[in-house]
């Protein structure tokens, strides 16, 4: 897949992985979607957390109170792409296990339900994106649990790498259906 650099190509790849991801996770049977422990996550766990990452960079993006950026500077998709499996790889696993226990799958919840929020919030993030010009975008900060500081670009194109990351996860567990 190409490297997103400017808005709207940062869009368009945000776009491409929300189709994917609704195709490959809709067509997983029921059973398999939500066979899964905290620990261990199902495809639902893993939705979820896309769905709440969606919103919370959303939310940040809507605000109007993001500071602004020490450099003004940001990485390029590769060098975002390479610092989030650096900074993975150096987190202790019982912190990542904790972070990964407060996803939740809420009760009664259907398969459709947890796809239908991704889209919304998926939709909800591109559109938030959009209102931003590729000036402000590196000129805004916002803060990552394991990266650390980084613009608003760096990130969306952490958003196109994380979904692409948990896509190829589920993909690897229950297999291309």
């Amino acid at each position: 897949m190409p490297h997103p650099s400017t808005i709207l190509e940062i869009i368009q790849a945000l776009d491409s992985n929300a189709r994917s991801i609704v195709e490959f996770f809709s067509r997983i049977p029921d059973r398999p979607f939500f066979d899964g422990t905290p620990e261990q996550w199902s495809p639902a766990h893993h939705l979820i957390h896309l769905t709440a990452a969606s919103r919370s960079v959303q939310s940040a993006l809507r605000s109007g109170k993001l500071p602004l950026h020490p450099t003004g500077s940001s990485r390029t998709y590769a060098e975002v792409r390479d610092a989030a499996a650096a900074s993975l790889g150096a987190t202790p696993r019982d912190r990542l296990r904790d972070m990964g226990r407060t996803v939740v799958i809420p009760l009664g919840a259907s398969q459709a339900d947890l796809v239908s929020a991704f889209v919304s919030t998926s939709a909800e993030l591109r559109a938030a994106a959009s209102s931003w010009t590729d000036d402000t975008l590196d000129r805004h900060a916002m803060q990552h649990p394991l990266i650390g500081q980084m613009t608003a670009r760096e990130m969306l194109l952490f958003c196109v790498v994380h979904e692409r990351h948990h896509l190829r996860l589920v993909q690897t567990r229950v297999g291309n259906t």
